[in-house]
């Protein structure tokens, strides 16, 4: 956590950066440079929100993070001709420092939570993000050129909390202090996120640097995310509706000699919060389905940074 945020404040102008995709070394190019191919190594921090709702009232939120993800990219560039040029980039990210935090309100006549829980060791489970962008070249000269376009990403990403610490309200206000046992298997949340985005994209050089960037907006086609509370044996189903998103991305690139370049990328995304419906399953069996309308709600952010040595064979 302390790394990338230390990078970031080194590079502010970055923050505000979509795709996570780091700064790529490319592993083949076509003579006519035509088709490439790169790979990348980063870091990320991705987020999520969770909600569940009572008509107006919020009855839970959990905050699922993890910081310092190691993000791994494989893309591909194809100039289709002059004006038209596809992109597609693949995602995988590990690790990283994960913590959950549970908060229930379950006195409606109070706004302070009544039960939080805390899950330091909340691990990753897997997190992947592909997308497709075709741009079409709007302006060139010797020095900038501009593209807009249009695309689509798709993110999947799970983790499962263990153990933590809780604070419920079970006889009083907060009266219920203590442990859950260390390595015990409390929360998984998944999200299946899509999404559709229109872009604008622009590069400008001068004299050795080449500064880049782009910036999407669209929206989400809904959250389906699955919510796993192991310790009740119950799933939760969530189908959210359509929600805005927005995303970044710049790159400052220094060219040292033919051979090699300096740079610094980062990437930013967003979808805001929407609401949707909720479906309940006892894992058990023992007990029928619970489907309850506009009962479940989601928030997604993503940022990553890399920099480094870039190299041209």
């Amino acid at each position: 956590m302390t790394k990338l945020l230390t990078t970031t404040a080194l590079f502010v102008g970055l923050a505000l950066c979509p795709t996570f995709a780091a700064a790529a070394d490319d592993l083949f190019t076509s003579p006519d440079g035509a088709f490439s191919l790169y790979g990348s190594v980063g870091l990320a921090n991705v987020k999520a929100g969770e909600f569940v709702y009572d008509g107006s009232h919020k009855l839970s939120q959990l905050n699922w993070e993890s910081q310092g993800m190691t993000l791994y990219t494989l893309g591909a560039d194809a100039q289709i001709d002059k004006n038209w040029k596809v992109r597609a980039a693949f995602n995988v990210g590990t690790g990283g420092d994960g913590h959950m935090v549970d908060y229930d309100w379950m006195d409606y006549s109070n706004d302070d939570w009544t039960d939080r829980s805390t899950h330091p060791d909340t691990q990753l489970d897997h997190y992947f993000s592909g997308s497709v962008e075709v741009d079409r070249q709007v302006y060139e000269n010797d020095t900038t050129s501009f593209d807009v376009g249009a695309g689509f990403r798709y993110t999947d990403v799970k983790w499962t909390a263990y153990g933590g610490s809780y604070i419920y309200s079970s006889g009083g206000f907060r009266d219920d202090v203590g442990d859950f046992p260390d390595g015990e298997r409390g929360i998984s949340y998944q999200q299946k996120i899509p999404v559709g985005f229109l872009a604008v994209n622009g590069a400008h050089t001068i004299g050795a640097l080449t500064l880049s960037g782009g910036l999407q907006g669209g929206l989400s086609f809904g959250i389906d995310d699955i919510d796993d509370h192991w310790m009740r044996d119950l799933r939760f189903y969530d189908s959210m509706e359509i929600a805005p998103m927005i995303g970044a991305n710049v790159t400052a690139n220094y060219q040292l000699n033919e051979m090699a370049a300096l740079f610094v990328t980062g990437s930013f995304e967003r979808v805001f919060h929407a609401r949707g419906d909720m479906k309940m399953v006892d894992t058990t069996g023992a007990s029928p389905d619970v489907h309850q309308s506009d009962a479940a709600g989601a928030t997604y952010q993503a940022m990553s940074i890399s920099f480094g040595l870039k190299g041209t064979f």
